[in-house]
């Protein structure tokens, strides 16, 4: 019991002190600040990263120059909820319980549990991933609570909530402020967030806000709708004037991926105070067709090339997803590092994958990852390959069909078997030429077809205001009708509930 009061003593005066030095990045302070860490004794994948800090500040790296900037503007609440929260509870301490826990189970926690409160949204964006999930069903608070705590228990202590609109819940703001010890992400269009809320994050320092845009605001008003954008640029605005952590994420698509990408957003992004970007490419999930609107495998490898470029150039981390898999450690996706849990309660592998064998409402998520599908999906992920093709939906689609088909996978969306079925064809073309220019990569980057796709963004691109694919049907909306806590209508699942599953 001395022991551990001595090393939760220990550890809350690092925290404090990598707090007071991260009031001023200078080279001096971020170097006095990985020497505290290293006092923590991370496993060695942490010590070398901590090691590659030390390097960019000897070489200037524009990843030190991001960090200075964000710390500028945050208060010194939402410094110390960082450093205590993400920096220490989920990299440092939550990594010694997933250790822990692989000792267990033979297989990783993930450090990231994502959950969507509410299928409903007051927008309506065209090949968005939840666009199938038209039930109207939502996550109970009670479920909500115990998942929060399980997931602290596995090392899983950083919980991300999408939807659907997440603050259309009513109940959300009680639930961030009851777990001040969480780190919490969230997905949000901005449009219900009001200034007392941005109060009490700037009070608890816990919350960190994800914006959606899909680029400036021609091209964010034409697929959230008129007006999206200013809303975004508000928030932003009344963010900083908090001190708060906040980013953006973008759906990248035929339609906005050179403005998305361009320098003239990205210099707005670092302006408003941004201090991330998530690219997410448009995914083959939903009621709509899209194969018109995914990126080109041309058109991806571009954008891989132009990310490297601006993170280069631009002070802010920039994530693009599913291209650079090497910077989260390859595909996330089965419990290796996230698990997504739908607004019915059905765990997914990720949000794009709308199978699953379990209910988080009659299973504990260790159940879950446990389960013969998860263990598919992990295997799934392509370990013989580089990380520069990582995904099971677009890169090996065959792995993904085989995991469903031999594990008793149920559809969580009414229209999800065109992930298996109607899109198979051109989902194996697509990933087999991908394939292709990224052997042509690794063997030799100078190759002649390779610089001239980096030279300009390859075409087709489909211009503003123009929806293209065919829609599966309409929207869902059956009865019996009952009403949410966000004061909506929601009809029963049009989706086959999870079957029973046996305790174990």
């Amino acid at each position: 019991m001395m022991f551990g009061a001595l090393k939760r003593f220990t550890v809350s005066r690092i925290i404090e002190a990598a707090a007071a030095a991260a009031g001023n990045m200078s080279d001096r302070n971020i170097l006095r600040i990985v020497r505290l860490f290293r006092k923590l004794q991370p496993d060695a994948w942490y010590a070398n990263a901590l090691g590659r800090i030390e390097g960019y500040v000897a070489e200037g790296h524009m990843g030190i120059e991001a960090a200075r900037r964000i710390a500028r503007n945050l208060s010194p609440t939402v410094r110390k909820s960082i450093i205590r929260n993400y920096i220490v509870g989920t990299l440092i301490e939550g990594n010694r319980v997933r250790r822990k826990f692989y000792e267990e189970e033979g297989f990783n926690a993930p450090p990231m549990v994502m959950m969507s409160p509410t299928s409903v949204c007051n927008y309506k964006c065209y090949g968005c991933y939840a666009d199938g999930e038209d039930w109207k069903t939502e996550l109970p608070e009670p479920v909500m609570e115990r998942v929060i705590a399980e997931a602290a228990a596995i090392g899983s202590r950083l919980i991300a909530f999408t939807g659907g609109e997440p603050f259309l819940r009513k109940d959300l703001m009680g639930i961030l402020e009851r777990h001040r010890e969480v780190m919490f992400s969230i997905y949000t269009n901005g449009s219900r967030i009001t200034p007392a809320m941005l109060d009490r994050f700037a009070e608890w320092g816990n919350v960190h806000l994800n914006f959606s845009v899909e680029g400036p605001q021609e091209w964010t008003d034409d697929r959230r709708g008129a007006g999206a954008w200013a809303i975004v640029m508000h928030q932003m605005a009344e963010c900083r004037k908090r001190g708060l952590y906040f980013g953006y994420g973008c759906t990248m698509s035929r339609k906005n991926l050179e403005a998305a990408t361009s320098d003239a957003f990205i210099r707005t992004m670092v302006d408003a105070g941004a201090g991330h970007g998530w690219y997410l490419n448009l995914m083959p999930t939903g009621p709509v067709e899209s194969q018109e609107l995914m990126l080109t495998p041309a058109q991806r490898y571009w954008m891989r090339e132009r990310s490297t470029v601006i993170r280069r150039t631009h002070p802010i981390y920039l994530v693009d997803f599913v291209n650079e898999a090497w910077l989260v450690g390859g595909c996330m996706a089965g419990g290796r590092k996230m698990i997504h849990i739908n607004s019915n309660g059905d765990v997914e592998p990720c949000m794009f994958i709308h199978y699953a064998v379990d209910n988080i409402r009659d299973r504990t998520i260790r159940q879950v990852l446990r389960s013969d599908f998860f263990r598919k999906m992990r295997d799934a992920v392509p370990h013989d390959a580089r990380d520069a093709r990582p995904c099971p939906i677009i890169d090996y689609p065959e792995r993904l069909r085989e995991a469903v088909a031999t594990s008793g996978a149920y559809e969580t969306t009414p229209d999800a078997h065109q992930l298996v079925e109607d899109w198979a064809p051109y989902l194996d073309a697509y990933g087999k030429e991908f394939g292709r220019l990224d052997a042509k990569h690794a063997a030799d980057v100078n190759d002649p077809e390779l610089v001239a796709l980096r030279a300009g963004m390859p075409r087709p691109e489909v211009p503003l205001g123009v929806e293209v694919g065919r829609r599966y049907g309409p929207r869902r909306e059956e009865t019996p009708v009952k009403t949410s806590s966000c004061g909506c209508s929601s009809p029963e699942p049009a989706v086959r509930r999870a079957p029973e599953a046996p305790a174990s």
